[in-house]
């Protein structure tokens, strides 16, 4: 029943926001008003459960799968790869993801706490690749926003279109997300 309160959550703030009250909530749920308190004592506590909720499928959708063992190049591409496939293959979840990180619900500090183990991954690793010359110098926080934000507007748009991922666009994708966190690149830019 949980489970099935925290998906008729999500679904009623991307739609409705925090207008979303706790009786439209249950009804979305399919549950009473008073099972719904029975879980969460309030819409607050609530909205919490839903960014651990999607913290955590983020974390599983983007880190899971890194293996350790290989070069952190290689480990780069995969998880560009896996936003590719999280953000085509799980519109919902994606959808939940940018709604809640860019209106956030909850004070900033805790918004990134929900996020804390997928970010800390991808700075890390993009951290091992400055240090290596592979990546570009800079914050590492925009790095991993360019790349996310890039997969994830180019294929809610593509998605919009009707259009389907093919080898070639998820080839395309994966590419420019490489081509601007390479560092020739950098001093392309800033010859021109």
């Amino acid at each position: 029943m949980r489970e099935k309160i925290l998906e008729a959550t999500a679904a009623m703030l991307v739609e409705h926001g925090t207008q979303a009250s706790m009786s439209k909530i249950a009804k979305q749920a399919g549950v009473a008003t008073g099972s719904l308190y029975n879980h969460f004592e309030n819409k607050d506590v609530l909205i919490r459960a839903v960014y651990e909720e999607i913290g955590a499928i983020v974390e599983r959708a983007l880190v899971a799968g890194d293996d350790p063992s290989q070069p952190a190049r290689v480990r780069l591409k995969a998880y560009i790869d896996r936003q590719i496939d999280f953000v085509w293959y799980n519109p919902n979840h994606a959808d939940l993801y940018e709604y809640l990180s860019n209106a956030p619900l909850l004070p900033r500090g805790e918004v990134l706490d929900s996020f804390n183990r997928t970010s800390d991954f991808i700075a890390g690793l993009l951290h091992q690749l400055q240090d290596e010359g592979w990546v570009i110098t800079g914050d590492v926080g925009v790095i991993a926003g360019f790349i996310g934000g890039g997969v994830r507007n180019t294929l809610k748009w593509q998605r919009s279109l009707g259009v389907t991922l093919t080898d070639e666009m998820r080839d395309l994708v994966h590419r420019l997300c490489l081509h601007g966190v390479r560092p020739g690149h950098q001093q392309e830019s800033e010859a021109a």
